[in-house]
């Protein structure tokens, strides 16, 4: 499970989504590994995963799993449910612990679309962790979104430097260049993550080398 937590925030979804399955085929108990799939898990699988989530005792669950039970009956109720609350109080209930500011991040950004709130805890996370290379690939796309592109740049090149072997920190890099019409970078950051083996890559890097003037 941590294993697929680590390519998850990599973005390696599908190796991630084999990891998850194997633990919980080791442990069909395992509640925190439901709360990863749940969050990965397209429409059609979600609500199965749910309902054997919510099958398994309680009773001896930590603060962190009460909360994150909570999230899940809240989701199964109504699917467009947005989990932000849920985050802030995981946060308030482990203030030093860089894995709930992580998800609080992701949550706010993308599923709440709250640009300022997901920044606000990815910064808590390079506070408490600052050697945690996937934040900053969060804090790259982050400072894009807000039009911030040094500080984007900066961010992205931190997760290169951390991260030299992740394909996933040349494609941030090579969508901070193409969104910069700088296509020539572009597709050289695309090739990079193309040759280790990143999917669609190769054909972002062709994208960016048709766009050169």
């Amino acid at each position: 499970m941590y294993e697929a937590s680590e390519l998850y925030s990599n973005v390696h979804i599908s190796e991630g989504d084999k990891l998850i399955k194997q633990a919980l085929v080791e442990d069909p108990n395992l509640f925190l590994a439901y709360v990863y799939a749940v969050q990965w898990a397209g429409d059609s699988a979600r609500t199965p995963l749910l309902e054997k989530a919510l099958t398994i005792d309680a009773k001896d669950f930590n603060e962190a799993e009460k909360i994150l039970r909570k999230m899940l009956e809240n989701l199964l109720k109504d699917p467009g449910y947005k989990s932000t609350a849920a985050m802030q109080t995981l946060v308030e209930a482990y203030p030093n612990t860089p894995q709930a500011a992580e998800w609080a991040s992701l949550h706010y950004f993308y599923t709440s679309k709250d640009v300022d709130s997901g920044l606000k805890y990815a910064q808590q996370v390079v506070e408490m962790s600052p050697k945690y290379a996937p934040i900053y690939n969060n804090l790259g796309y982050m400072y894009m979104q807000k039009n911030e592109m040094e500080k984007a740049k900066t961010a992205l090149e931190k997760y290169i430097s951390l991260a030299p072997n992740e394909p996933n920190a040349y494609d941030g890099m090579g969508e901070y260049y193409a969104i910069n019409k700088d296509f020539v970078k572009a597709a050289e950051n695309y090739d990079k993550a193309a040759e280790m083996g990143l999917d669609n890559a190769k054909e972002l890097a062709d994208l960016a080398r048709s766009m050169i003037k």
